[in-house]
């Protein structure tokens, strides 16, 4: 009843403001359109609190910042409230415990008109990253914007130094639809793409999308899988022909130890009881059948292909998805069981619901034989350290004093920033400028001699 009554509420507010077709002109003309960041969190006070930081700093005034806290019980609450006082673009709603997919739905619901990016409570902003977006979506006349996301982790998370994970920028273009979604039909990993849309983290949207999407479900919701982040990836993808890339990141992910990514793979009892927990909040949001209707999976395999048979389901919904083989999705599946990062019995479990996926489609000799081949991985240690590779550059955080998601976002700007100028036509000029000066320096002798001796007066 929540929902519904916020929801129509929500549709109210679009109607108010003209057609679907009138808003999304409104929005790409707009100078300075409306853009809300939603962050629906739980339990997360302390990192929250960096993740608001990030959120303040933007240069962007049209903004909105709503944290929906879904019950917290620890200081969520008064940590939001004092960020609010110092910065009136940020809004507290609560919808009382009521889980993670009814908690984002809810922070939906309270959305205005103008363009969207949810965050989870312990991620953040690049600095002028709302502004980069308004830039890119006029550019481009696009109504959907995403990009790859540097990867910030927490000390204690997977190590004891924490770690800030960077990738080598890329060429912003534009990305077709139809090709984005063959592809994950084949790969089914929507997390390794870098061009997934999902307005989680790694993307913003407007909000006349959602309204499409809402639109085709039976009960009116946005989320209608168990998982909220790459759902909305796939299903908008299909909504549009084609969406725009940012070759430079505007958003950074972050690791806690209270991040449900981490809880999964987690062997301690605290995590295990937080993974416990969603699983029992989403009992009652079965896969799709052609998953057979099992309960929530964590494989990225079987999250993907559950996202595609379910958007294939949307009443109108324009996008293509190909047919999915069964076979490849059970390998991958078992593939990721093997990498040695899930403990026992976790292990089980998901093998347990891999098989009743291979019945359900008359695999079960097949997925038999490959279970007996499959030869499990040690139990791997995540890299620790700095390291440069082609691909992306990874810095011990500790030695370099980032302790949280706001130092890490202004490393990152700038790091990119270097990037980004830093090529080979950039080298030669810092090379014949370096020896410029050099012969400057022997023409006019010791030129530094009087701001030293200035120095020394002082």
């Amino acid at each position: 009843m929540i929902h519904r009554r916020a929801t129509n509420n929500h549709r109210s507010l679009i109607k108010g403001v003209g057609s679907s077709a009138e808003q999304a002109t409104m929005t790409r003309t707009e100078s300075k359109p409306l853009f809300t960041v939603i962050i629906p969190t739980k339990n997360r006070a302390e990192y929250t609190h960096h993740t608001l930081r990030t959120c303040s700093n933007q240069d962007y005034e049209n903004l909105e910042i709503i944290i929906s806290d879904d019950g917290s019980s620890d200081n969520t609450k008064e940590v939001v409230l004092e960020a609010a006082r110092k910065d009136p673009r940020i809004k507290y709603i609560t919808p009382g415990s009521v889980g993670m997919r009814d908690n984002f739905e809810f922070a939906l619901d309270h959305v205005k008109p103008g363009y969207l990016i949810a965050l989870g409570g312990d991620d953040g902003i690049l600095p002028y990253g709302i502004s980069q977006m308004s830039r890119k979506l006029q550019e481009t006349g696009m109504d959907l914007l995403t990009w790859g996301v540097p990867i910030f982790t927490y000390s204690g998370v997977r190590d004891s130094n924490g770690q800030l994970r960077l990738s080598r920028p890329r060429k912003s273009k534009l990305v077709r639809s139809s090709e984005y979604l063959a592809r994950q039909a084949t790969n089914l990993h929507y997390l390794g793409d870098s061009e997934t849309p999902m307005f989680y983290i790694k993307g913003v949207v407007a909000t006349t999308l959602v309204e499409q999407v809402r639109s085709r479900t039976p009960d009116g919701r946005f989320y209608v899988c168990p998982t909220p982040d790459g759902f909305s990836g796939i299903v908008l993808a299909g909504e549009v022909e084609q969406y725009a890339f940012s070759g430079m990141p505007l958003t950074i992910a972050g690791e806690s130890p209270t991040s449900q990514g981490m809880a999964y793979l987690s062997r301690n009892h605290e995590g295990k009881e937080l993974s416990e927990s969603f699983y029992r909040a989403v009992s009652d949001v079965p896969m799709h059948r052609d998953l057979a209707s099992q309960p929530y999976s964590p494989l990225i395999s079987i999250m993907t292909a559950d996202y595609l048979l379910t958007v294939k389901d949307l009443p109108g919904w324009p996008g293509h998805v190909p047919d999915i083989d069964y076979k490849s999705l059970l390998l991958k599946g078992l593939t990721e069981l093997a990498n040695g990062l899930y403990a026992a019995d976790r292990v089980n479990r998901e093998l347990g619901i891999l098989h009743n996926i291979a019945q359900h489609h008359g695999l079960d000799t097949f997925f038999r034989r490959k279970v007996r081949q499959m030869r499990r991985g040690r139990s791997r240690k995540p890299f620790a350290g700095n390291c440069i590779t082609p691909s992306q550059v990874l810095l011990d955080c500790d030695m370099f004093e980032i302790h949280n998601v706001f130092d890490a976002a202004y490393v990152c700007y700038f790091v990119y920033q270097l990037l980004s100028k830093f090529n080979v036509a950039a080298v030669k000029r810092l090379v014949a400028d370096s020896l410029k000066y050099k012969v400057q320096q022997l023409q006019k002798g010791d030129s530094f001699a009087p701001e030293s001796e200035w120095a020394l007066e002082a």
